[in-house]
């Protein structure tokens, strides 16, 4: 079982120096929006808040983790999507040597199977992906509307293979539908952008926290059918579909994102900060839909966020970090 710092404040007090001296804090700025603005708000709290000096450093998953289990830095990674760490990652949490401060992080994160919220407005019935197979005529194909079409991804991306699958597993064909590739990431943008600017009907793949969600106002999907089991997901469904011949319906595995930290470089307070922190229902997409339409830095939208959302942060920090951050804001 992966190891949750600050589960107990005594296994916490066993791990961590109660010390009040504050060092440099190193911090991974990863290489998609919304992780790059959660290091920014980390860096910002975490410089004004606890009087630490913080540093940076840019990077992707598994160089931010190789990095992490080979040199002991950065000593955050802020937004890690857990489920694909690694099997070395996962032994270093289980082992303590990485810690899982929180988890949860961005409420709604993960990929998924998204309608426009007008078609679920006028057909509220439709929340689920297997209430959705049962009107493709609501969805009709571009090049043959007596079909229905379900937007997958495009070719080369590994998830193809999945969304293939997937139809085989769901009896699509049979009932009614037909595969729709867009082409490319940008066709793909370009293809919801276009239904929403048009109010058309599109059932297709996407995934959240992102600024096309936010600014769209796509809705996901649940599902009713359970999640079938790694061994089905991993070595059937994510497999190409000529070696995957006998998919079993499934739901898609659920995204985890959690904080990962290297648990000696950091005091009591901030761990406890990074311990409280989480995103509610669409404050993450409201601020991607600000950094989109204003150009912004990943640093511009982390002072943003402070200003426009203090309920939510505020209840992540100490009293005297609240009135320390506030004093840089004003």
């Amino acid at each position: 079982m992966k190891k949750y710092i600050l589960s107990v404040l005594s296994a916490l007090a066993l791990a961590i120096p109660m010390t009040s001296n504050a060092g440099e804090v190193k911090i991974a700025e990863l290489n998609w929006q919304s992780g790059s603005m959660l290091a920014n708000i980390d860096a910002y709290i975490i410089e004004h808040g606890y009087g630490h000096d913080v540093e940076i450093i840019p990077g992707g998953t598994e160089v931010t983790i190789n990095s992490m289990l080979s040199n002991g830095t950065p000593n955050i990674f802020s937004e890690a999507w857990v489920n694909l760490l690694g099997d070395e990652a996962n032994t270093a949490l289980d082992t303590g040597q990485l810690g899982l401060v929180s988890k949860d992080i961005i409420f709604g994160a993960g990929e998924g199977f998204y309608i426009p919220s007008y078609v679920l407005e006028q057909n509220p019935e439709l929340t689920s992906f297997e209430a959705v197979l049962a009107r493709p005529d609501l969805f009709p194909h571009p090049e043959d509307p007596s079909k229905g079409a379900m937007m997958i991804c495009p070719g080369g991306w590994s998830c193809q293979n999945q969304h293939i699958n997937l139809f085989t597993a769901f009896d699509m064909e049979a009932k009614g539908w037909k595969l729709l590739d867009p082409g490319s990431g940008a066709g793909m943008d370009s293809a919801w952008q276009g239904a929403v600017a048009k109010e058309q009907a599109l059932f297709g793949y996407y995934w959240s926290p992102t600024a096309l969600v936010g600014s769209l106002g796509i809705v996901k999907l649940s599902w009713d059918t359970p999640y079938a089991g790694d061994d089905n997901w991993q070595s059937c469904i994510s497999q190409p579909a000529d070696t995957c011949s006998d998919p079993l319906p499934t739901a898609m595995p659920v995204a985890e994102t959690g904080t990962v930290v290297v648990p000696e470089g950091l005091t009591i307070g901030v761990l406890g900060y990074l311990a409280k922190r989480k995103m509610p229902e669409g404050v993450t997409e409201t601020m991607l839909v600000f950094g989109t339409e204003n150009q912004a830095s990943a640093e511009d939208m982390a002072i943003e966020f402070m200003k426009l959302f203090p309920e939510v942060w505020e209840s992540w920090v100490s009293g005297p970090a609240k009135e320390k951050i506030w004093a840089t804001l004003e």
